[in-house]
């Protein structure tokens, strides 16, 4: 909760009346954008708020990217003006394994959507200064923007987890969540028994639970469920972040 905290402190130094600071306090949950990973059949996302004693809003969809949540903020359907106002953080886990700072055509549009949603975010929370259906209607600058970006829950799609770590020191507001430092292991040391990437054991019994990276077998989707490991280290992980 370190993070909320110093949200609330942020606007008494912005000169918020004592009056009106408690209604602002008021931001209960943590909105959660994304695919596979993310989408609440993992749980960890709703574990990690329930510890943190927040809501969860979660917004993620199997099978989509971050250019649909691109295009989904400029329809303006991505989440309600009530919801803006309520959460706290807006965390985003679209961990495909695009360099998200290149200008090379493959992965142009993956750099493109994640700079839209990062600004678009930014002036949706300006804007609420100016709503005065808004609850941050009047305070300067409008609601405090705080943007957690995840990293893929292991290390081995490495141009994501480089790129994404270069992306947020552009961004004052956009901080990490380290998952692929923390999980646990890493493809640099292989199960000394079988040789294997370390993540293939803890992926989902389905045909869609590896990926082939490099010529070399890791693990996609993780197990999945409260009584998953790798959830409830993920939700461990989340937690360390506020």
């Amino acid at each position: 909760m370190r993070r909320v905290f110093t949200i609330l402190f942020a606007l008494l130094l912005c000169g918020c009346s004592a009056d009106k600071l408690p209604e602002e306090a008021k931001m209960d949950s943590l909105c959660i954008v994304g695919a596979s990973f993310a989408y609440p059949e993992n749980c960890w996302f709703e574990m990690a708020c329930e510890r943190l004693n927040l809501k969860p809003i979660n917004k993620a969809i199997s099978g989509t990217d971050i250019i649909d949540t691109a295009q989904s903020m400029k329809d303006n359907t991505l989440f309600t003006r009530e919801e803006l106002d309520s959460f706290a953080t807006f965390v985003i886990m679209h961990t495909h394994n695009y360099d998200i700072c290149s200008e090379e055509e493959v992965h142009a549009p993956f750099a493109t959507a994640y700079n839209y949603v990062v600004k678009g975010y930014i002036a949706m929370c300006q804007a609420l200064e100016y709503n005065s259906d808004s609850k941050w209607y009047g305070v300067e600058g409008g609601k405090p923007v705080d943007i957690l970006i995840c990293t893929h829950w292991h290390d081995a799609r490495k141009y994501f987890n480089r790129s994404v770590r270069e992306f947020a020191q552009k961004w004052d507001c956009v901080r990490l969540c380290k998952f692929d430092e923390q999980i646990g292991f890493t493809m640099d040391k292989p199960d000394a028994k079988t040789g294997k990437q370390i993540s293939v054991f803890f992926a989902h019994p389905d045909a869609n639970a590896n990926e082939t990276i490099d010529g070399v077998e890791y693990g996609w989707h993780p197990k999945r469920g409260r009584d998953s490991e790798i959830q409830q280290r993920m939700a461990d992980i989340f937690c360390k972040c506020f």
